[in-house]
């Protein structure tokens, strides 16, 4: 009896389950790949939502309210977390897997993007580092530390599901070097791809804003068609939440393909994280 009772309890998932919640669907799929059926994770943006415009709602209190760690990005991606970090239990703490990592890509004081805007729109550092397989991997580790802090009979558990994701995303990244993109020019919906250009060697020739919500102005539309025109680009990187009207005429105008990518969000059709990495994968090299 006391070896079924055992048994049971171990295939049980909730009889250990810590709680914790992330920012973005993102951040909360990471987040379950390293915790597994230990953890229990709660996403403030719902799926398919954009992070950069999101609001808190009431129910979002009740989305942090038991939970012990809340994961963010940091580098003025969540406008929203000081507003977060107000609904969180006495005694939660705040992880900030972005900030602090090696290589991040930041503007110099008064450098100018080509969009015309003096900063990034989100601060001075581009906060998607996420869509460089290898930051995914530096931020597995630093969740696999802190679940193993705040539950250490999880550790073994958790440093097992993070090799288990690190071969799954290494295995992607080998298809996106042999997909031979290095020199591939291209112009994109907003400044997200940074970090994925310069792991694979895309040239981005300019974005048509720093937030996707946003429209392009006519001068800078313009602009950044003459100088597309001047480069050569044939390939075009949409979103699925930003596929607008200037968009699809830049394209148009440069007889270029649109190829949707994803960077901020997740929904049904693409529901995690390595999902991302097969899509995108797909997307650009068909």
């Amino acid at each position: 009896m006391p070896r079924l009772v055992l048994l049971l309890l171990l295939l049980s998932p909730a009889w250990a389950q810590v709680q914790v919640a992330a920012t973005t669907p993102i951040l909360a799929d990471l987040v379950s790949q390293v915790g597994g059926n230990r953890v229990k994770v709660a996403s403030v943006v719902p799926p398919g939502a954009d992070p950069h415009t999101f609001e808190p709602t009431p129910s979002t209190a009740k989305t942090l309210a038991q939970s012990r760690l809340l994961f963010a990005n940091g580098l003025g991606l969540e406008a929203f977390l000081p507003k977060l970090q107000s609904l969180l239990p006495q005694g939660a703490r705040v992880v900030k897997l972005g900030e602090g990592q090696p290589g991040l890509i930041c503007q110099e004081e008064g450098q100018e993007e080509e969009h015309g805007e003096k900063e990034h729109a989100h601060g001075p550092c581009n906060p998607h580092l996420w869509l460089d397989p290898t930051y995914a991997l530096r931020y597995g580790e630093r969740i696999a530390q802190e679940l193993s802090r705040l539950d250490p009979q999880g550790k073994a558990l958790y440093q097992a599901n993070l090799r288990r994701f690190q071969t799954e995303v290494e295995k992607r990244d080998k298809a996106f070097q042999a997909c031979k993109l290095k020199g591939l020019k291209v112009v994109t919906q907003h400044d997200a791809f940074a970090y994925f250009a310069r792991r694979y060697g895309l040239q981005v020739v300019g974005s048509l804003t720093a937030m996707g919500v946003q429209e392009a102005g006519s001068r800078s539309f313009l602009a950044l068609l003459e100088r597309a025109r001047r480069e050569g680009v044939k390939l075009v990187l949409a979103e699925p939440q930003f596929q607008g009207t200037a968009l699809k005429a830049l394209a148009q105008a440069l007889g270029a393909r649109i190829a949707v990518l994803y960077t901020d969000t997740l929904d049904r059709r693409v529901s995690s994280y390595l999902d991302l990495l097969d899509h995108n994968l797909r997307a650009l090299c068909p």
